[in-house]
């Protein structure tokens, strides 16, 4: 129980930077920017993102808000909608963050014209996610009086989480000032997994005796959290590729695929939990009769809990094992109506292991200066629509960035949020 605790604990107080940039994809942000194509080209000839303040970040999705969840009575007194709580689970996504918390990122160009941008950098990445049905929630609240015959399958469930560290070395280069080409090598180095591979659960309960009957074939990896762990034996390796291209003087079109590669989790750091194959119980009920005294009862439960325990019974065993990178796909495309006013596009779909989750985003970017831009945009994410904005400021050799995914901060109605914060600095302007 203690390893699962860390693990969970480890995830989400990891998940700090997330990959869902949206806002910012198309802003003058370069550390937004490179961290979603890695043909990003800065205006500058030397950046250096400060630790820790390089881009800090944090992006949760739940799938359903407090006044779905929630009834308001006549008396103003609250109440849990559990109808409501069971149709928003629709089988996608309950929770789920991408995260990336910068510890270094150094870049520089090099070559006679400059159109070369050599980069390195430290990061530590989390991936979680939780994948839920609402047919737990409806038997939980309904009974299986409703169901009687019939098998009930929680086969939706989904765990899945993975914490790992990337050095990563990349280029970026610029041909004739119309088309960028970049990739990103990443040198990974996994710190904690754990990945539901196979949680198929079922009830079914007889119409006749109503005798019910339990289903279970259970594999669930696990790594991290022991006390022999050692995360340099679980290695890996990713690339990111991205493209530029600019289509006329104000029309840019823009292509990212990152994070292809995988993890090898080494069998000295995991563990695995299976019941070997299909597990299968059915219960009876218990007898009672008016001369029984409490130690027959309680006889009966320890019998049923013994014959559970065997038959359902969790073996703990070790061995090596792979997990892919959940990959990001980002197509962009942005217009430049006048030197002050630009607007944009933006697809972004990230494979998650039972669904991909797509966003859709306008953007729109207004230039105040050399030094000020503001930002807006509309986003249908996974069927919830936002409203974001921010700014993007960059006196001197810094670079600030502050940027709001969902403005509309009605705290009843919210069901994600999502922040970007940082500081980058530039020496070497071009412009």
């Amino acid at each position: 129980m203690k390893k699962y605790i860390f693990l969970l604990a480890t995830f989400i107080c990891t998940s700090i930077v997330a990959q869902n940039i949206h806002t910012g994809y198309h802003s003058q942000a370069y550390i937004l920017q490179s961290s979603t194509n890695a043909a990003t080209m800065p205006t500058s000839n030397f950046v250096f993102g400060i630790p820790v303040l390089t881009n800090i970040s944090t992006h949760t999705q739940w799938p359903f808000s407090l006044s779905e969840a929630l009834d308001k009575r006549q008396d103003d007194s609250l109440a849990i909608n559990i109808p409501s709580i069971i149709s928003n689970f629709g089988g996608k996504d309950a929770f789920y963050v991408d995260a990336r918390f910068n510890l270094l990122h150094v870049g520089f160009k090099v070559g006679y014209d400059k159109n070369v941008f050599l980069y390195f950098g430290d990061e530590l990445v989390s991936d979680f996610n939780i994948n839920f049905s609402g047919d737990i929630f409806d038997y939980l609240t309904r009974g299986n009086g409703h169901t009687l015959g019939q098998k009930i399958n929680f086969n939706k469930e989904h765990f899945d989480g993975t914490l790992y560290n990337s050095f990563y070395l990349g280029s970026a280069v610029d041909f004739n000032d119309q088309l960028k080409i970049g990739i990103r090598f990443k040198v990974l180095t996994g710190i904690a997994n754990i990945h539901t591979e196979k949680l198929n659960l079922a009830l079914q309960t007889s119409p006749d005796y109503y005798q019910t009957t339990l289903y279970s074939d259970v594999l669930v990896r696990t790594s991290g959290g022991g006390g022999d762990f050692n995360p340099i034996k679980n290695s890996g390796f990713a690339v990111d590729l991205g493209a530029i291209y600019q289509a006329t003087d104000d029309l840019e079109l823009s292509l990212a695929i990152n994070d292809i590669g995988s993890i090898k989790w080494a069998e000295e750091n995991n563990q695995f939990y299976t019941t070997d194959g299909g597990g299968e119980y059915e219960f009876k009920g218990l007898i009672q009769s008016s001369s029984d005294d409490d130690s027959d009862t309680e006889n009966q439960i320890d019998e049923i809990v013994d014959s559970l325990t065997a038959t359902m019974e969790i073996n703990e065993i070790s061995e090596s094992y792979s997990t892919k990178l959940k990959s990001n796909l980002f197509v962009g495309a942005k217009y430049k109506l006048t030197d002050r006013h630009s607007f944009s596009f933006l697809f972004h779909s990230k494979k998650h292991p039972n669904v991909s989750v797509n966003s859709f985003m306008a953007g729109y970017q207004l230039q105040l200066g050399d030094s000020f831009q503001l930002l807006t945009s509309y986003k249908n994410f996974s069927g919830i629509s936002n409203v974001g904005g921010g700014f993007v400021w960059s006196p001197g050799p810094f670079q600030f960035h502050m940027i709001l995914e969902n403005m509309l901060l009605e705290v009843f109605d919210l069901k994600n949020f999502g922040m970007h914060m940082g500081l980058v600095l530039h020496f070497g302007r071009d412009d």
